[in-house]
């Protein structure tokens, strides 16, 4: 059972990804980081969003990233998450940290998994989910280095009222099961993760649901999203990453087997939240 996830999908997403790790967009490549801005940009404003940034002008290169597609539904959902990627140190990978490649069945590269891939899967999905929804992105570029511009400015930023949010992404572990992380939940979410659990029950998965948010590199508290713009609005963390993505680490990797449940399953949240 699949909505629009099929080869060809799986195809662009990987030629989408392969082209953004190629770019290196960390805080030490900054022509890759504005590179890359632009390059979600398009991808954004393809699919008829109302892009805005707001940049830093001590570093212009990453400005703050928000897209609104207004469908005229009743619900907005709202996806955050960053383009910027970890720093490669002096680390022994088996492979170029920079150039996406296929090991073992597993996509690797930098970034992949924090959160390249999640972000890309998102707006390739945008046609499906806009069924339902309208739908906003806000985006950073220095969640890598602790947010500082991201926690001026998000308490300022200027979005409609969003019904669900999505953590950038969520968590499969090592076995196949599926972890669900959820806050605020009320009767629409409940029946989100209901119907998230019956879907996964389909394909012989099981689901754990956690009352909490994703941890943070810098801690939850060092996170704009979850600081700022939160606040009581119904929270879900789902999305491809598993126990092996080694996010931050060498060799950091993806399992594309789980995008296409991923996809699945963030289409049904959208959808059911969406009644």
């Amino acid at each position: 059972m699949a909505y629009i996830w099929d080869a060809l999908m799986h195809a662009e997403c990987w030629d989408i990804s392969a082209k953004m790790v190629s770019l290196m967009p960390c805080e030490d490549e900054k022509e890759g980081l504005k590179e890359m801005n632009q390059y979600v940009i398009s991808l954004l404003e393809e699919r008829n969003f109302q892009v805005e940034t707001i940049t830093n002008s001590d570093a212009d290169y990453r400005p703050v990233i928000t897209a609104f597609l207004d469908g005229g539904k009743d619900t907005t959902i709202g996806f955050f998450g960053h383009y910027d990627v970890e720093n490669v140190e002096a680390e022994k990978w088996s492979t170029d940290p920079w150039q996406l490649t296929e090991v073992e069945g597993r996509w690797q590269a930098r970034g992949v998994a924090d959160n390249i891939v999640p972000l890309v899967q998102r707006i390739l999905l945008v046609p499906e989910l806009s069924k339902y929804a309208n739908l906003v992105f806000v985006l950073q570029g220095e969640e890598e280095i602790g947010s500082p511009f991201a926690m001026e400015v998000y308490p300022h930023l200027q979005l409609p009222q969003i019904d669900l949010w999505f953590e950038e992404t969520g968590y499969f572990y090592r076995n196949g099961n599926h972890r669900i992380m959820a806050l605020n939940v009320n009767d629409k979410l409940e029946s989100v993760i209901e119907q998230l659990q019956k879907l996964n029950a389909s394909r012989g998965i099981e689901t754990m649901l956690r009352i909490r948010p994703m941890n943070k590199a810098f801690g939850n508290q060092g996170c704009p999203c979850l600081v700022h713009l939160l606040n009581d609005v119904p929270y879900i963390a789902i999305g491809p990453n598993d126990d092996y993505s080694k996010i931050h680490g060498v060799d950091e990797s993806i399992n594309p087997d789980l995008l296409e449940k991923a996809a699945n399953q963030i289409v049904k949240a959208v959808e059911v939240y969406s009644r």
